[in-house]
């Protein structure tokens, strides 16, 4: 039986050491402020006392020592007792009734310590985490280097996360506390003392490996089975007391658990069981799926396969739900996500690793993950015999929870480690360690065989950063802020980190950060854009380095003039650059296996990084890549003298047949050129053609020959099925980004769906740019899209609540007269 310690603890803050024992709780004088667990002293705050998020992180909240207190009763049940503590934050003491059971420092690991003979029929628990500001003022021998990414360079002595002590992107909100379950567990017949499985997949057969140490209370004879899909397999039958299993099972006649993209993610449900005399006991639940994984290295390729298919993952690095709990419940964000086309996340090593319910959802929604090691950026001691041992049972316990999951195709041992070593001139011999160049993927390689192992992100290469081997951080468009002819250039074969844009969010983030959309106070606004640690610009002035480049505007200028257009066309600026090179990558030309945007989320509201806000609201960057990013896709490439370049993408197991439009407009309503073509492309296959191939002559479709003046000023490639709805659409345009303002005729109609949202159908006369809808309470399923004239646009409104209301629809358009421009 599990119980779960989550209900009235008691907390109080102290000065550091100021108390080395609880006895001074029972005399306190200072009321204590009631909390649940899990949470950090951050998100309690937040919650008990509604205050703006600047106060929580200027508090120093690690400065003090955080008591927390629990009274409880024995349970009436079992014969063995133990106290269960999934994630404590992070140096940490620990008495049951007055009695130091455990001292913690890392808040990665769990801890289970046997309470049997401790417990009292009335029981007090207390833990104390003390002041990592005191902790780190420790003396510690020098690091080889030294990293500009955090604020003390003894964090790479504790085993805690880096967010809230990288003051370039990361609120200085530092995680103390019961961050993770905490149990009281209580056994009559039989204890689960440690499992771990992992599946693979071969010829149609699922192969299941489990481990499992179990104790045999009862001194009975017993069974252990294993149950998958309704079948029971028989583990072990006899009397003995410790019982060690290691068996592999094959299940024939599996489905394969596939990417969402390529096909789909199948799970079967699984338990673990132990039987003596009619005594019937779960010992564990999983939900698992077969897969088996391959990385492509041949010719220098970076290519991840899933049961023999290619797979081009794309999607983004992951940022923690709450950046003050650490928690909260992924499944609005992680739908976003695949609802955009994103099949992979990455758990960057700066972060956390994730909770359960994170890993559970991904393996539902077939979104593979790329899972760091909790190692960023610094020289760790991995050689000091304490740390060692830490970390080794921190990866071990980790790659026990996680292999399991269907979605895990890869670990990475840590976040631009070797990156920083080389780029401060350290010597290649020593970039990589003996912990992440043998003993992890040792590790990796017992407790999760058919995963990907990669030492570093980025790694390989003459230099780790260098783009054109192994994975690779890629900002040349982005941070470096060049031309998008530099992605075909760098060479990329994977992108594990890229595109580090500041994206605006829409209207109602911006009002409630600043209060209004007037940005009286300008220092509040420029507080949330990230910046590198050290440097003298912010992603900020990224953005509008391409804001001047795709629009031939002056961003300072235009923002003075007249702040509304300016943030409508920041918004489009990162959408647009983010569509050009994943065009790029997922074409023919390029050798890319895939591209992950940092970031997925931001963490709190402002223009972050994140595509989505931190409220779960889509950025228009998140709709730029959702169209970018489907299964069954056309893109264009622009191929200079060679004109443009059209490239059909079919991913799926089907073969793809329809018609492909390609069209030459001037003045957003006047074809120049129009041809329809019959088209087929093969399951998993891309198929190539030259516009001009299609259009049967010479059309100068990239304008750059300009032999005399423009005679188009944007194309248009749209593949349609048999049935004649639109699968996908792609836009060139040679000449400035924004089309010269039409005077467009608009039409709409609003439809009532029967689940409760709504369908806005949009048509215009003219040809509209960056068309977008909102709706209070309400999801649009497209956003930020252009419309060809003629053409109709159906849009869903899902309400984000049941308490909508019926939709006060706004369009806004940036080319059409009339229409609500921004």
């Amino acid at each position: 039986m599990m119980k779960r310690l989550s209900e009235h603890w008691r907390v109080w803050k102290t000065t550091p050491a100021q108390y080395d024992s609880p006895v001074w709780i029972q005399s306190a004088s200072d009321s204590p402020m009631p909390a649940t667990a899990p949470n950090t002293v951050a998100s309690l705050l937040r919650d008990s006392t509604p205050q703006p998020i600047e106060n929580l992180s200027d508090s120093d909240l690690d400065s003090f020592d955080w008591w927390y207190a629990l009274d409880f009763e024995k349970p009436e049940a079992g014969v063995k007792h133990f106290l269960r503590f999934d994630g404590l934050a992070t140096i940490a003491d620990i008495w049951l009734n007055g009695e130091l059971l455990l001292h913690t420092d890392n808040m990665f690991r769990a801890y289970r310590v046997d309470v049997t003979n401790s417990l009292q029929p009335k029981n007090e628990l207390v833990i104390c985490f003390r002041s990592l500001k005191e902790h780190l003022e420790l003396s510690r021998k020098r690091p080889k280097w030294k990293t500009r990414l955090v604020d003390n360079q003894n964090l790479r002595w504790v085993r805690t996360t880096l967010l809230g002590s990288i003051p370039g992107w990361t609120p200085p909100v530092k995680p103390i506390g019961i961050w993770r379950e905490a149990w009281l567990e209580s056994a009559d017949a039989v204890c689960l003392n440690d499992f771990s499985l992992h599946t693979s997949f071969q010829n149609e057969t699922g192969i299941l490996r489990l481990k499992a140490d179990v104790s045999n209370l009862t001194e009975q004879p017993c069974e252990i089975f294993f149950e998958i899909n309704g079948e029971m397999h028989s583990l072990f039958a006899g009397s003995a007391l410790i019982i060690q299993i290691d068996n592999e099972l094959h299940v024939p006649n599996i489905h394969a658990w596939m990417p969402h993209t390529h096909g789909t993610p199948n799970l079967y449900q699984t338990r673990l069981l132990f039987k003596s005399g009619d005594q019937l006991q779960v010992l564990n639940e999983a939900r698992v799926g077969f897969r088996h994984i391959h990385l492509n290295r041949n010719d220098g390729l970076f290519q991840f396969q899933v049961n023999g298919q290619n797979i081009f993952a794309r999607g983004a690095v992951w940022m923690v739900n709450d950046v003050f709990s650490l928690s909260g419940d992924p499944k609005t964000a992680l739908t976003l996500a695949r609802a955009a086309g994103m099949n992979m996340l990455r758990v960057g090593g700066t972060m956390i690793y994730e909770q359960d319910s994170f890993y559970d959802l991904c393996d539902d929604l077939g979104i593979m993950v790329w899972q760091d090691f909790m190692f960023a950026n610094m020289d760790y001691p991995v050689k000091d015999e304490a740390f060692h041992e830490n970390i080794f049972i921190e990866a071990a316990q980790q790659l026990k929870r996680l292999s399991k999951h269907a979605c895990v195709v890869a670990y990475c041992g840590n976040s631009e480690v070797e990156q920083q070593a080389s780029m401060l001139g350290i010597p290649a011999g020593m970039w990589r360690n003996e912990w992440f160049a043998d003993e992890l993927p040792a590790l990796v390689k017992a407790y999760n065989p058919e995963a990907a192992y990669v030492p570093s992100s980025p790694s390989e290469g003459l230099f780790p950063f260098y783009t054109s081997e192994g994975p690779t951080h890629y900002y040349g468009v982005g941070a470096y802020r060049r031309g998008i002819s530099d992605v075909r250039r760098a060479d990329v074969k994977f992108a594990s980190e890229c595109l580090g844009i500041s994206n605006v969010p829409d209207d109602q983030t911006i009002i409630k950060l600043m209060g209004d959309l007037v940005f009286a106070d300008e220092q509040k606004w420029k507080s949330r854009a990230p910046r590198d640690s050290g440097s003298d610009y912010d992603f900020e002035d990224v953005r509008d380095h391409y804001f001047a480049e795709l629009f031939g505007l002056n961003p300072n200028e235009v923002r003075k003039e007249n702040l509304e257009h300016y943030l409508a066309l920041s918004r489009i600026v990162s959408g647009e650059m983010m569509s050009r090179v994943f065009s790029e990558w997922r074409s023919s030309c390029s050798h890319c296996g895939g591209g992950l945007v940092w970031f997925y989320k931001d963490l709190l509201p402002g223009a972050g990084w994140g595509v989505i806000d931190s409220d779960n609201n889509p950025k228009a960057a998140y709709y730029f890549l959702k169209r970018v990013f489907q299964s069954i896709q056309v893109l264009i490439t622009d191929e200079g003298l060679q004109g443009l370049r059209l490239h059909l993408v079919n991913e799926t197991l089907q073969v793809f047949s329809g018609k492909l439009e390609f069209s030459m407009l001037m003045d957003g309503h006047v074809f120049v050129a129009k041809t329809v073509h019959d088209v087929t492309v093969a399951a998993n296959q891309t198929v190539t053609f030259q516009a001009e191939e299609l259009l049967g002559g010479f059309y100068d479709t990239a304008y750059a020959y300009r032999f005399g003046p423009p005679k188009h000023d944007l194309s248009c490639a749209t593949l349609k099925d048999e049935q004649g709805k639109i699968i996908s659409q792609q836009f060139h345009f040679p000449l400035k980004q924004i089309p010269p303002l039409v005077p467009a005729n608009l039409e709409r109609t609003l439809v009532a769906l029967g689940n409760g949202g709504y369908q806005v159908d949009i048509c215009s006369d003219h040809f509209l740019y960056a068309v977008s809808v909102s709706a209070e309470g309400y999801l649009p399923s497209d956003n930020y899209f252009h419309l060809m004239p003629g053409e109709s646009k159906s849009v869903t409104l899902l309400p984000i609540s049941s308490h909508a209301s019926k939709p006060d629809i706004k369009l806004r358009c940036m080319n059409a007269k009339g229409i609500d421009l921004a």
